[in-house]
């Protein structure tokens, strides 16, 4: 039960902005669609600042024999040190996009701003590590269908691309608000102290997740910001359809992923052989359930391009990246499970960074130096930075289950 709830909820996620992108890009037009596409990718990837780990390290902590009696001490110490981070984030990014970008885009960076003070304020991940799946789903599904009704009345021209941006940091406070409602309601808040302790341990776990994260980061909506300053806008806008189909592919999956997470953690802190156990049936399931997602996207790839986009034929380099990346979402998923997942829970953050760390130089170093205006270049280096995050994340792990 808990299982279809969680699955409902990633429906509702993982829907918004895939209708997003298909409203945008058929109401804005391909080279509109392109700058919104901008934003939207940048705005996750200050988000992995602002995130710095603690939702993971939150899971890990609220399942600690420490914490079970308090765990509504975790909550407010990440909340306070997502927060703080956001309010330096805000600070350096917000005032670098109004001296770079075109003026007529001040709006959409304003919009931006208000997105992430959102973020921070964020509880999802405290709601699924009570495994509160009901209120998970109602939380996701409310806000993303309010999103969408939005988006539909607000975006019907080419020049609504300010009001797309809006609606988008609309979803984000919807969610927060209605998560701290919900949290009240299921008297799982408690009264908020401050632990400066407890607040640093924080920041030096997060430190070293943090770089990993950016660096997966970096390796998906990073390197749209960087087709967004080398290629044409359509080519950007192709990788962002294609980047939003594949994480599509993906929601199946993470009810699996966050429950097992869950799971996992429960589990390390208590019997690490019960844990590897679980870990192996995981991974076995996400692997079958990716791999036939991955085929039937590669299968029907310029149909889903066209479909997005609503037009007869999707631009060129549209079918090329939704094949590309498609390929690589067994890939994806096999990294998240041993690097982001196990190496934490196992306290291997450092590996994890070198990890990501090297997958984000192989990354960059094959989109730089080959020809970024290229449609399948930025899917293949894609995927051999996520291979070799998979190959070393669980040559590591292996090593570390030995010695253990």
């Amino acid at each position: 039960m808990k299982l279809a709830e969680l699955s409902l909820a990633q429906v509702a996620i993982y829907a918004f902005p895939l209708i997003f992108a298909v409203v945008c890009a058929r109401k804005l037009g391909p080279a509109n669609y392109g700058v919104v596409a901008f934003y939207t990718a940048l705005t996750p990837f200050l988000c992995m600042f602002i995130e710095f780990g603690f939702d993971t390290i939150g899971v890990r902590e609220v399942h600690a024999r420490s914490r079970r009696v308090e765990p509504e001490q975790v909550m407010w110490s990440v909340t306070l040190a997502k927060l703080l981070v956001c309010l330096l984030t805000c600070i350096v990014a917000v005032p670098v996009l109004l001296a770079t970008r075109s003026s007529a885009e001040a709006s959409m960076a304003y919009a931006m701003l208000v997105y992430l003070i959102a973020f921070a304020l964020d509880t999802s991940w405290y709601l699924r590590s009570l495994e509160l799946m009901r209120s998970v789903m109602f939380l996701a599904a409310a806000s993303r269908l309010a999103g969408i009704i939005l988006l539909v009345c607000v975006v019907t021209g080419h020049e609504d691309m300010a009001a797309a941006m809006w609606t988008y940091t609309f979803v984000a406070w919807a969610n927060a608000i209605l998560g701290w409602l919900l949290m009240r309601k299921s008297r799982v808040l408690g009264r908020p102290r401050i632990e400066l302790p407890h607040l640093h341990s924080l920041f030096k776990s997060g430190a070293s997740i943090v770089v990993g994260g950016l660096s997966a980061a970096s390796i998906t909506t990073g390197g749209i910001v960087v087709l967004g300053a080398l290629a044409d806008p359509v080519l950007t806008g192709a990788a962002s359809m294609a980047l939003r189909i594949r994480t599509a592919g993906q929601a199946p999956l993470l009810p699996l992923i966050q429950l097992g997470f869950v799971r996992l953690s429960t589990l390390v802190g208590s019997d690490r052989m019960a844990a590897v156990a679980f870990g192996r049936r995981l991974f076995y399931a996400l692997m079958a359930i990716s791999l036939a997602i991955a085929l039937l996207i590669i299968v029907n790839a310029d149909f889903i391009a066209a479909l997005a986009y609503g037009l007869p034929a999707a631009p060129e380099p549209a079918g090329v990246l939704v094949r590309v990346l498609a390929i690589g979402i067994p890939v994806g998923v096999a990294g998240n499970l041993f690097g982001l997942q196990c190496l934490t829970l196992f306290e291997q953050e450092r590996a994890y960074v070198f990890v990501l760390l090297v997958a984000a130089a192989i990354f960059f170093g094959l989109l730089l130096f080959s020809n970024a205006s290229n449609s399948a270049n930025y899917g293949w280096a894609l995927l051999a930075a996520e291979s070799w995050a998979v190959l070393a994340a669980g040559l590591q792990l292996r090593r570390v289950l030995r010695a253990t």
